[in-house]
């Protein structure tokens, strides 16, 4: 069996910039990335015929598991830097190139006391991270087979009388038990005219019939996370929710119909854009339209109106339009795409069909 950390850190040096003979990677997403390491300490020398792992005796046991042949292990005694450019002293690059997360004083130190030169080299895991790996895919869809089964299991709990603080935490909690590591990020809550805010927080608001309710939330699996929008109605759904909700689902329909191997990100966030702004509710969409995730909830690339990228086969994206009316409420729809050479392969298994709560 392949090791798919090996395959992931050829496909970093290969994309070195020129005179860049090695790079350390400190940012710990790209880490895990690189090498399989989970822990809250470590850093990768990523060199062009190997690799070597730096962390103190907390993971000594962990990054023997993790790690394993991904890299040389290095347990050090002193400080990461230090092993660092002990490690260099032997491999003797010219230049080294280091992530613009690199602490200033070990930058400063790294610059002080090594032979070669020291240059930052911006985004390039994460360049490398916007294509997912078939383990990065199963893992995505693990993730978002977790937060399926939890929000139709959340749907019996969803009743007038509860607060938006009640229903996150049982949200979460139902995540939990269906097997995530954890949350995407902070649940999104949010009843009748709260809604209208696109990142509320929950509060101890109360549900009432005749609302509607907005539910955005993700869980997490081997550290890749999942992200699903859904804004129901408590009761039966008035004609403005009815007309407001079918907008923003064609106005999705239309995004995803153009998901595709070298489509322009920009012109997929325009054609749902077009259409909301077409119906009259321009001025009430002011997000982008979707972003890419994997081991972060925002990667790139963006569907956006200022992004100049095209998508690949392998990139994953969410699509998420939404109306936000203050003093009403908002209804957001997202979902979440591969892309393929074959159209977008959805990994959202929940019906985004409208859903009215008894």
């Amino acid at each position: 069996m392949k090791n798919p950390f090996l395959a992931r850190q050829k496909a970093v040096v290969a994309q070195f910039p020129k005179k860049v003979d090695a790079l350390l990677v400190t940012n710990l997403t790209n880490v895990r990335y690189l090498c399989g390491f989970t822990g809250s300490a470590g850093a990768l020398l990523l060199e062009k015929g190997g690799a070597t792992f730096f962390s103190d005796f907390r993971y000594q046991e962990q990054a023997a598991q993790e790690v394993g042949a991904a890299a040389q292990i290095v347990i050090y005694k002193t400080s990461t830097v230090e092993a660092v450019l002990e490690a260099l002293k032997e491999c003797r690059p010219k230049t080294i190139g280091v992530e613009g997360c690199l602490r200033v004083d070990q930058r400063e130190t790294l610059e002080k006391d090594f032979a070669g030169k020291v240059t930052i080299v911006a985004g390039l895991p994460e360049k490398v991270r916007q294509v997912k790996d078939r383990d990065e895919i199963k893992a995505l869809r693990h993730a978002f087979a977790i937060a399926d089964r939890a929000f139709a299991r959340l749907l019996a709990h969803i009743r007038p009388g509860r607060t938006e603080r009640e229903i996150a935490a049982r949200l979460e909690y139902l995540m939990r038990r269906e097997g995530s590591d954890g949350v995407s990020f902070p649940t999104i809550i949010a009843t009748g005219d709260h809604a209208a805010c696109p990142h509320a927080q929950p509060t101890d608001r109360i549900l009432k019939r005749g609302e509607m309710l907005k539910i955005d939330f993700g869980a997490t699996f081997q550290g890749y996370h999942s992200d699903m929008t859904r804004t129901v109605f408590l009761g039966k759904a008035d004609k403005k929710f009815r007309e407001i909700y079918r907008i923003v689902r064609k106005a999705q329909k239309r995004a995803i119909a153009l998901i595709k191997p070298g489509a322009s990100c920009f012109d997929i966030d325009k054609a749902a854009r077009d259409y909301i702004a077409k119906k009259g509710f321009g001025d009430n969409f002011g997000h982008g339209l979707g972003h890419a995730l994997g081991l972060d909830i925002h990667e790139g690339p963006a569907y956006s109106p200022k992004s100049k990228d095209s998508l690949a086969a392998g990139m994953v994206l969410t699509v998420e339009p939404g109306i936000y009316l203050p003093g009403w409420g908002g209804i957001r729809i997202e979902d979440v795409f591969v892309v393929t050479d074959e159209g977008p392969v959805k990994l959202t298994g929940t019906s985004n069909k409208l859903l009215e709560i008894d």
